[in-house]
């Protein structure tokens, strides 16, 4: 039975396709590959940055269980309708899709799967989700490892294929939206105790660092203001963070008094619950705003 050809996973995520027709969106399209001397230092802040995948690995090594009830509702993509709001949620699903899959939840991943791929469609990237990707994500969907290096392959080629297209812009969308996500659910499953583990709040915290980089990003691909808002919010999440003090370990190899071999030193991390809180409030008022 092929994934995408199932009526109950397609229902999931509604049957009727919504039409893309606000100008705006015919504007928003019209992105400028020409970025000059931003180009490869993008590309290296983009492989820097943590995906949503390794945020979904993360929670799941510290122990974190899984939690569906605080995905985006897989019925939402039919109110999806401009460019815009498309590439946000293909980010926000496709972190929810990275979630689901790191914690074997197979058929939610292929429901999340769906949501993907119809987004994609409308923003007329099908070009990512092919016919030879699904089958293979259908072939591998119980094998966790190779699910995984799968949708990561598929969501590096829909950014090459968005910026071969001049279309950079809708690729930011996408990338912060799924930082932004990863957060959220980071912030969520943390902020479900009231004391958050430690290793969880320091993980939390150097999220500080990855988001000068996502800052970085979004102000290069915004040359001609696509993406003011998404900049607004990340400044909003950037004062949240003034109360994360993040001190990177040093670089290189020493030899310890033991005479044992040293590659760097940890990055240390100092936030507090009240730091902690103010973050995750900011980030879900802004990710309320994206999915609504």
């Amino acid at each position: 039975m092929s994934l995408l050809l199932s009526a109950s996973y397609l229902a999931s995520c509604g049957d009727s396709t919504p039409s893309n027709t606000d100008i705006t969106d015919s504007q928003l399209n019209e992105g400028d590959s020409a970025l000059g001397e931003y180009g490869d230092k993008v590309k290296d802040i983009f492989h820097a940055m943590p995906s949503p995948m390794e945020m979904a690995s993360m929670l799941k090594k510290l122990g974190a269980q899984y939690d569906a009830k605080i995905l985006n509702e897989v019925k939402n993509v039919n109110v999806y309708t401009t460019s815009r709001s498309q590439a946000l949620n293909l980010g926000i699903y496709g972190a929810d899709l990275s979630y689901a899959s790191v914690f074997n939840q197979n058929q939610e991943s292929i429901i999340y799967l769906s949501c993907v791929k119809k987004l994609a469609d409308n923003l007329g990237v099908t070009q990512a989700f092919n016919d030879d990707t699904i089958e293979r994500i259908e072939a591998n969907i119980d094998n966790r490892d190779s699910l995984l290096t799968i949708v990561a392959e598929t969501f590096y080629e829909l950014d090459s294929y968005l910026k071969e297209n001049g279309r950079e812009h809708i690729s930011a969308m996408v990338i912060a939206a799924g930082w932004i996500e990863g957060l959220y659910i980071s912030t969520s499953i943390g902020g479900a105790n009231q004391s958050p583990s430690e290793e969880l709040m320091q993980r939390i915290g150097e999220q500080k660092l990855s988001l000068v980089n996502l800052k970085t990003l979004v102000d290069a691909y915004n040359s001609e203001g696509q993406l003011d808002e998404i900049a607004n919010d990340i400044q909003a999440i950037e004062k949240a963070f003034e109360g994360v003090t993040v001190v990177q370990g040093a670089t290189g190899v020493a030899t310890d008094q033991d005479g044992n071999t040293v590659i760097g030193s940890p990055t240390t991390v100092t936030i507090s619950n009240d730091a902690f809180q103010n973050i995750k409030k900011i980030v879900s008022e802004i990710r309320l705003r994206y999915i609504s």
